[in-house]
C-alpha cells in the first residue's frame, strides 16, 4: 500500500525548512558581522565573546551591536565618574592624587555627556557623529589613566572596560556611516 502525502503536510514540511535556511542564513550573518567589525577594535577577543553571547544582541543587526555596545559604555562611563566621585569623598593626603582625580573626575563627565549625545544620534542615524564622539569619550578615558603613574586597580578595571566598549562602538559605527 502506497503513502500518500496530504498538501499540508508537505506545506508544513517546506515551512519547517524554510524556517531552519532562515536560522542558518540569520547566524551566518551575525558571524559575517562580528568577523567584520570585532578585529578593527582595541580589544577583539572581548567583542566576539560579549557580543556573540549577549541575548539581547539581535544576530546579525548591526544596529544592535551599536545599542549594545553604547549601552555598555555608558553603564561604565557611569560606574567610573561615580567611583573617582566616591574617591574623591575620602581624606587625600596626596595633592597630586587630589589633583589627577579631580581631572577624571571631569573626564569621565565629558565622556558621559559625549556617550549621551551619542544616543539621540543614534535615533537619528548619524552615524558618522556617533564613532567621533565615542572615539573622544575613549579619548578622555584615556587622559585620566594618563595622569597616574597606575592607576588605581578599582579605576583601571573599569576605564579599559570604557575604552573598549568606547572604541567598539566607535568602529561599528564608522562602518555604518
Amino acid at each position: 500500500m502506497a503513502h500518500s502525502f496530504s498538501p499540508s503536510w508537505l506545506s508544513l514540511s517546506f515551512l519547517v525548512v524554510l524556517v531552519l535556511l532562515f536560522e542558518i542564513i540569520r547566524k551566518a550573518k551575525a558571524t559575517d558581522i562580528l568577523d567584520d567589525v570585532c578585529p578593527k577594535t582595541i580589544n577583539p577577543q572581548l567583542c566576539f565573546h560579549v557580543l556573540k553571547n549577549d541575548p539581547y544582541v539581535y544576530k546579525g543587526d548591526i544596529h544592535s551591536l551599536v545599542s549594545i555596545s553604547l549601552s555598555i559604555a555608558q553603564d561604565n562611563t557611569t560606574s567610573t565618574y561615580n567611583l573617582v566621585k566616591s574617591l574623591l569623598e575620602q581624606p587625600i593626603k596626596d595633592p597630586n592624587l587630589k589633583a589627577q582625580l579631580t581631572n577624571c573626575l571631569n573626564n569621565y563627565k565629558d565622556a558621559g555627556d559625549k556617550l549621551e549625545s551619542c544616543n539621540d544620534l543614534f535615533r537619528i542615524g548619524d552615524y558618522r557623529k556617533i564613532s567621533l564622539l565615542a572615539s573622544a569619550a575613549l579619548n578622555d578615558s584615556r587622559a585620566c589613566d594618563q595622569g597616574f603613574g597606575e592607576p588605581p586597580a578599582q579605576l583601571k578595571q573599569l576605564s579599559q572596560t570604557v575604552q573598549e566598549f568606547s572604541d567598539l562602538v566607535s568602529v561599528i559605527a564608522y562602518d555604518l556611516k
